[in-house]
């Protein structure tokens, strides 16, 4: 079982999180409001009371695009593909202490898990570029490792 390193890792991130921040931010734009937040502080950028607003808005969207990450992950992490599109794009599996599939149960605590290894700087994410284990604290807290996948091919 070869552990996949930081690099893959953040590969397969930013393959999930770039569509699902796209999305966050366009249905906030397009149904919350966020359009007149942003004309307003594009129209005052030196407007305190604009900018504030700004980035609370800003703050929700990465948020709630966090929030759907977690659940997306969770979900499919414990599916029959072992982990996520963009993991599955970089030929990565997450896998349980036994090496095989991870039950719902252990999926929902690795992903919660993923709060603790964000809060504080994200240093949690940044620990498997230094860990000989190439393990997250979200990892070493449920017990979980993510390999390099034995397949060679997207569809395989």
């Amino acid at each position: 079982m070869t552990r996949a390193g930081f690099w893959r890792r953040l590969g397969a991130y930013g393959i999930d999180t770039v569509p699902i921040v796209f999305l966050i931010a366009t249905a906030f734009y397009l149904f919350l409001g966020f359009d007149q937040t942003w004309r307003a502080y594009r129209a005052e950028p030196h407007n305190l009371q604009a900018h504030a607003l700004f980035l609370a808005e800003r703050n929700r969207i990465r948020d709630s695009a966090f929030l759907v990450w977690l659940i997306y992950s969770t979900v499919m992490e414990a599916s029959a593909f072992q982990g996520t599109v963009g993991k599955r794009v970089m030929h990565i599996l997450v896998v349980g202490p036994d090496g095989g599939r991870l039950t719902l149960r252990r999926s929902v605590g690795r992903n919660l898990a993923k709060l603790l290894s964000y809060v504080p700087f994200s240093l949690g994410f940044v620990w498997v570029a230094f860990s000989k284990q190439k393990r997250g604290w979200h990892d070493m807290i449920a017990r979980t490792d993510v390999i390099r996948s034995p397949r060679k091919s997207v569809a395989g």
